[in-house]
């Protein structure tokens, strides 16, 4: 066994035991997202298909429970969830999130791999791969039911094959190649309904190879080919969700995605009357509205970059390698990608843009950033050498290995920070599924029936707290919720501190005509609604 492969064994078990010993500190999904892919995949496994006991969101006009899943985010991240439970056999969160710790340990792998293509030494490019083992801010994702694992292998599968100039990829006109950019493009787009993007950068891939003057005719039908083929190997992943969304709502897209063009503020994401998001509600805010949104869009995105996309001290590196290899078309291709990004996530959608979708979106991008790393770190060691007469090689070795040290060292403490805090007896982590799981316990004390739908804050994790079902409380006052749970029959209200349109209800423990108050369980209050005026 050669010592490039030791080294890349090396480098993937390293990331592996890391994988491992943070999911071993996240017991439960942790947040929204994670818990929903969770849950739909657990609906997956147990045969019951492409639907869900709750709703987050009132987005498509739901007419009932169970309601299809996936109308606002996409599948495969349950899809893969899924999997991992019906290979084990168990449904545990273990179970369906041992997939992706698995898939989680090749990033280093890829991003070696990427920084080779740039250009970076053997020995720098290891220094790539290790930062993708103790990835930051990332690795509280990494490990969970979640699309973090695909958009970044995705990303540098992405950027790898773009590279590939020679060999098979290049061979029949170019087509397989191609064909690998539409799967990759087709995977992203199943994971994040803003991997559409993707698409349109392999199309501008090949409208960049293929408009250039002097094409013969010859070389146009290779083109076609290519294209052919792009778009062929796109659907072979994605033509069947289009048929289903075709056949649920006669639209290629669910209609609940393109609702939130016209949203002026994040908790419109949960209103219950969607006949407010129209472009003249949308006008009617104001100009100042809607630029101020943007720019508060913008200033998170850009506080994204600085400290989770660039680690803050990598940042500095990320540049230099950028502009060192300005004329690479990977990296040319990665800015574009990485600024349309930006604007999407800015201009079009600034409230889920600033929320956590740049943030989950700018995944994709980060081994070509930790790459740029490994090369503007040769070229601030060249420098140096020039300058002040380093060494080369100690000197790469010296910051190279103090730099993998300072981005473990960030990695730990953004982990603890963000998943043990306050501390492992009671890890904050957990704190929202402890409290659910407390109110499930208590629901059957109190003897309230298994089919009672219940208005909460998180529907996902409080289905996989209690097993009930539930819709989740809707943007607006008393009235609102009750318009909501009267539609849905859900009798019961679960309601806790953090919903201050509704503080009145949650201080006052009254007996209110429609919301009858029961009892306090831990922070959190349950009422019974009058379903019936």
């Amino acid at each position: 066994m050669t010592s490039r492969w030791k080294e890349s064994i090396f480098l993937t078990a390293a990331a592996l035991v890391v994988l491992v010993l943070a999911a071993a500190l996240q017991p439960a999904p942790g947040y929204m997202d994670a818990e929903y892919y969770y849950a739909g995949g657990l609906q997956l496994a147990g045969g019951r298909g492409f639907t869900q006991p709750f709703l987050w969101n009132y987005l498509d006009q739901p007419e009932g429970l169970p309601h299809p899943a996936f109308t606002y985010w996409m599948p495969a991240a349950s899809i893969l969830a899924a999997a991992g439970m019906k290979i084990t056999g168990a449904t545990t969160f273990l179970a369906a999130r041992w997939p992706f710790v698995l898939l989680a340990a090749f990033i280093p792998l890829v991003t070696l791999r990427l920084a080779e293509k740039l250009g970076a030494s053997r020995g720098t490019s290891l220094f790539a791969g290790w930062l993708a083992v103790f990835p930051g801010y990332y690795l509280v994702f990494t490990t969970l039911t979640e699309t973090f694992v695909f958009y970044m292998l995705g990303g540098a599968a992405f950027f790898l094959i773009l590279s590939a100039e020679t060999g098979r990829l290049r061979s029949s006109g170019g087509w397989p190649r191609y064909a690998l950019l539409g799967l990759v493009a087709g995977g992203m787009h199943a994971a994040r309904a803003d991997g559409l993007l993707w698409l349109g950068m392999a199309a501008l891939v090949w409208m960049a190879e293929t408009l250039r003057p002097g094409h013969s005719r010859i070389q146009w039908r290779g083109a076609a080919g290519n294209l052919l083929a792009l778009g062929a190997s796109y659907l072979f992943i994605m033509g069947a969700w289009y048929g289903r969304n075709v056949g649920l709502y006669g639209t290629l897209m669910p209609p609940g995605g393109s609702r939130t063009l016209w949203m002026t503020d994040y908790d419109q994401t949960f209103t219950y009357s969607i006949d407010t998001l129209t472009p003249e509600n949308w006008l009617a805010a104001g100009w100042q509205a809607h630029l101020s949104a943007r720019w508060n869009a913008l200033w998170m995105n850009l506080k994204n970059l600085l400290a989770v996309q660039g680690e803050v001290f990598l940042l500095p590196l990320i540049a230099v390698g950028l502009w060192q290899k300005r004329a690479d078309k990977v990296i040319r291709f990665g800015v574009l990608g990485w600024a349309l990004t930006l604007v999407v996530m800015t201009i079009v959608f600034p409230f889920s843009g600033a929320r956590g979708g740049f943030l989950h979106s700018g995944a994709a991008f980060q081994p070509l950033f930790w790459a740029c790393a490994a090369v503007g770190l040769e070229e601030a060691v060249r420098f140096g050498a020039r300058k002040r007469g380093w060494g080369r090689k100690s000197a790469g070795l010296f910051f190279s290995r103090s730099l993998v040290v300072l981005a473990a060292a960030v990695t730990v403490v953004v982990f603890w920070g963000r998943v043990i805090s306050p501390g492992f007896q009671a890890p904050g982590w957990t704190a929202s599924q402890r409290a659910y799981a407390e109110v499930g316990s208590r629901l059957t004390d109190l003897g309230i029936p298994a089919d009672a739908v219940f208005v909460v804050n998180n529907p996902p994790g409080f289905y996989l707290a209690t097993g009930r079902s539930a819709i989740v409380i809707p943007d607006g006052d008393e009235q609102s919720l009750l318009a909501a749970a009267r539609r849905f029959g859900a009798g019961y209200l679960v309601l806790d501190e953090n919903n201050p349109k509704l503080a009145g209800l949650y201080q006052a423990d009254s007996e209110d005509l429609d919301f009858l108050f029961i009892e306090t369980i831990g922070s959190v209050k349950l009422y019974q609604i009058r379903l019936v005026p």
